[in-house]
Formats: C-alpha cells, structure tokens, sequence
C-alpha cells in the first residue's frame, strides 16, 4: 500500500508561501481555521516546513513582534515529509507528534499532505467500516504457525480484512477477522464452534453495516 493512494492532493490544501509576512500567515491561519498549514516556495513547488498559529501569537504576545515581520524564523518540521513512493504504514511512525505530513513526489515537489483522518480512514477500511460485514475478534495462544490454522479453520469464508493485535506478546494474540457481510447467524454460530474447536476464542463478535 502506497502512501499516493491516501493523501489530500495539494489543490485542496491551505498553505502559505515562506516570503510572507507575520500578519499574512496568522490572518490566513485565523481564515482557515487551522492551528498549522505548510509553508512552501518556489511558487508553490517546494515544501519547507510548517507554521504554526501559536508561534505567531506568542511573537505579537510574548515579544512584541513586528506584523511585518518574516515568517521565515518560525517555520517548523521541516523533515515532516513523505514520498509518494513510500509505504503508506511508514507514515504511522512519523505523524505521531504532528498534525500532518507533507507528501513529496519523484521530482521533490509538494503534492499534498497526509493526515490523522487518512490514516482512519484506511484502518476503518479495515475495519469493514465502507464494505461492511462481521467482526471476530479471536483470542489464540502463540505459537508457530498460528495465523495459518486460524485461516486455514475459516477456509470457506471469505475473508476481507486481518488484523493482529498483542503482536510481540509471548502468550496470547488477539485477531480481528472481517468476514463477509452475507453470513446469517446461523452460518456465524458454526464458524465461532469451528473455531473454538480448534482451541481459539473467540472473544467479540460484531456485525458492520455498510456505508454509502
């Protein structure tokens, strides 16, 4: 999964360019209503970093900045960006502690950002949120081969989503399975026997309804 299927393209992105002035930004960050946008140059080409809106207060509050100052010496995170090309779960350890990620193409220009609501989304996607179906939430004990015998039991199902969790846990590991939606209780009820014969658990069962 590629980091270019989840991004907000650059033409639905507020940013401003690094040779505006203190009073310029924080106007334009009170109209959008963000905390932070990026900052580029070169016509809008080139990422630089972020600015921040508490950053230009406390210039006017705390130091009694200048409205015409540059906003060049408050520009932040300049290495928060991400390639096109990069696998869309390196974001997961680089946004933690920002806001967004700036999304930079083959040819080193800005394309767009990545957000905490693209990440959502993609986990809800996992979920079954936009498809729909049945959540199984299946305890096993580890060991060698696990996820295998746990697929290999619901075989005849399809299966449209996987999710490990407790990995590295010595003892136990939790799995959400998403099967699909056309599974009647019925059908439901000898799957979690199935299961539980094998000696997994299944500890949560819930039903997503799709969304348009």
């Amino acid at each position: 999964m590629k980091v270019r299927y989840h991004y907000v393209n650059k033409a639905e992105v507020k940013y401003c360019e690094s040779q505006w002035t203190v009073k310029e930004a924080y106007e334009y960050l009170k109209e959008t209503g963000y905390r932070s946008i990026p900052v580029l140059k070169d016509d809008g080409k080139t990422f630089v970093g972020f600015i921040y809106k508490v950053h230009l207060l406390e210039h006017f509050v705390e130091h009694n900045g200048k409205e015409t100052d540059q906003i060049e010496p408050f520009i932040k995170n300049q290495d928060a960006y991400i390639f096109e090309d990069d696998s869309f779960f390196k974001t997961f350890l680089s946004i933690r502690r920002l806001p967004f990620l700036a999304v930079i193409n083959e040819q080193n220009e800005f394309s767009g950002i990545i957000t905490h609501s693209n990440i959502m989304d993609v986990l809800e996607d996992s979920f079954g949120m936009k498809t729909g179906g049945v959540l199984l939430t299946v305890g096993t004990k580890e060991h060698k081969g696990a996820i295998k015998d746990l697929v290999t039991a619901v075989k005849d199902i399809n299966i449209e989503g996987l999710l490990t969790l407790d990995n590295g846990d010595e003892y136990i590991r939790r799995v959400i399975l998403n099967l699909s939606g056309e599974l009647s209780d019925q059908k439901l009820q000898k799957i979690v026997k199935k299961l539980e014969d094998k000696d997994f658990r299944v500890t949560a069962i819930d039903r997503i309804a799709k969304t348009n």
